[in-house]
């Protein structure tokens, strides 16, 4: 099971993460190969717009000392929907990283899924699987992938906001979501119709709207447990554990 040492069900602070690229294919993707391929055949009957890219699995992960490390593997896209689906008690997860933006008067800025993606209506803060274009070095660049799904999905640059210096995690099973809080000098529904205009302007259709949460039961009932446990953490502690930071910095 992946991550046996990590924290469960709840939000955990993190100092670092710390992912290096392994060459070769990930051994649970090569165990199931065959129902990973089944799956995406059925997939492509009922979702024909989903795009079977590369993205990033990962295995041996551990916490040491506030580090999150573990090895990444290139898979496709395909591998995870098949692990989304019979969920394995492997050594196999799906860490990626989400960037929680807050305004200048308090609110935190999430968006909500379009029909013509995996996650049709959910609500989250902008995220995305990590990818070829997160690899840096052999190693992986988790702050340089939520800086670049912000600015795809909603067309904010996080250069413009300060970062908070500890980041928060979150994992069940599986799954390890990653989170550091950025915030923007402008008020909630300034940024949401700088994120609207760039929802009617921009060749992506992956975002519906976007959704303003000045407390936790604002988001909905769409959010997935790891965004609504980091919601709920989030309006009960508002203040970072760490310093403010210029993002560049990061």
């Amino acid at each position: 099971m992946p991550g046996t040492d990590l924290p469960e069900n709840r939000v955990f602070a993190l100092d670092a993460v710390q992912l290096r690229l392994a060459q070769g294919e990930h051994p649970w993707v090569a165990a199931e190969r065959e129902a990973i391929a089944a799956h995406w055949a059925r997939e492509q009957v009922e979702r024909p717009f989903l795009f079977n890219g590369t993205i990033l699995l990962h295995r041996g992960l551990q916490l040491t000392d506030g580090v999150l490390s573990g090895a990444s593997h290139r898979a496709p896209y395909a591998a995870l929907l098949h692990l989304v689906r019979t969920a394995p008690r492997a050594d196999v997860a799906h860490l990626f990283g989400s960037a929680l933006i807050l305004s200048s008067d308090g609110a935190m800025i999430l968006i909500r899924m379009a029909a013509r993606t995996a996650n049709a209506g959910k609500v989250y803060a902008p995220a995305g699987s990590l990818d070829e274009s997160d690899i840096v070095d052999a190693g992986v660049d988790l702050d340089g992938s939520m800086r670049r799904e912000v600015r795809e999905e909603t067309g904010l640059d996080l250069s413009h906001a300060v970062a908070e210096g500890r980041l928060f995690a979150w994992r069940s099973g599986w799954l390890v979501a990653v989170f550091r809080r950025f915030r923007l000098d402008q008020p909630a529904e300034q940024i949401a119709e700088r994120v609207r205009a760039h929802i009617r302007t921009g060749t992506e259709d992956e975002i519906e709207d976007v959704v303003v949460v000045r407390g936790p039961g604002d988001a909905g009932p769409t959010v997935p447990p790891y965004m609504r446990a980091m919601i709920d953490y989030h309006f009960a502690s508002p203040q970072p554990v760490s310093g403010w930071q210029g993002s560049g910095n990061h």
